[in-house]
């Protein structure tokens, strides 16, 4: 009765004291609390998403009826989850839980390498790349390699290198856009056969294949397409 009591505080109210989160995916480096989250988690690397979201036009599927309803609300507008120190009101126990570091300053993700520590998973998996030199992401117009998804995005439309070109180009029709929230909107509106569009970054061909495989257990379908100079060179 604790247990779940401890639990509920946590995930509901975002109060109580996290477990130290040991073990490991050996393919995405996400880490958890405990050895049944991460069993769970290393589903999503097959491809087992059961639970589809209900919403009309929505394509999202997810590994647990959790997960689903938390994004659900994201279409609803539902914000139960309550911060007790400030007004916030959070749509998922996340979105709670990464606002209430905010308050206590809480830096669960810690760096094995360093004494760097991160509020959220993310931001570490980012900054491991410093020690192991992994540079995943690539522009698809030259050799130009980055750690960091965002640098490709400064380099493709602010350096002057690659006039003309636009970031996301759909590898199902003409459209191409330089707005990542533009590119998965279109992806979703008019091509419903590509599932979960939400890593927009993939379709622009700046992911390494080895790196892609591991971000697709994320919820992103890839879709392969052949990145044309403008000017006609490959």
């Amino acid at each position: 009765m604790k247990k779940h009591l401890s639990t509920h505080l946590l995930g509901k109210h975002g109060i109580g004291q996290r477990k130290e989160r040991k073990y490991e995916c050996d393919l995405c480096e996400r880490t958890f609390s405990e050895k049944w989250a991460l069993n769970n988690h290393k589903k999503l690397h097959n491809g087992e998403k059961p639970y589809k979201c209900a919403w009309p036009s929505c394509h999202y599927s997810f590994l647990n009826l959790s997960a689903m309803k938390d994004h659900y609300r994201t279409h609803t507008g539902e914000k139960s989850y309550l911060c007790d120190m400030c007004g916030f009101a959070g749509g998922t126990r996340h979105a709670l839980t990464k606002h209430r570091r905010q308050h206590t300053g809480e830096r669960p993700f810690k760096c094995k390498f360093c004494n760097f520590a991160s509020t959220t998973q993310s931001h570490l998996s980012r900054h491991k790349r410093v020690h192991t030199g992994e540079k995943p992401y690539r522009c698809p117009w030259c050799d130009y390699r980055s750690n960091c998804a965002e640098n490709i995005r400064k380099h493709i439309l602010h350096t002057g290198k690659h006039e003309g070109v636009k970031m996301y180009n759909c590898p199902k029709c003409t459209f191409g856009t330089n707005s990542p929230m533009e590119f998965r909107n279109h992806l979703k509106e008019n091509h419903a056969d590509i599932e979960n569009p939400d890593l927009a970054y993939l379709h622009a061909g700046i992911v390494s294949k080895s790196f892609e495989c591991r971000l697709k257990g994320q919820g992103a379908a890839y879709v392969e397409s052949d990145a044309t100079d403008p000017q006609g060179g490959e």
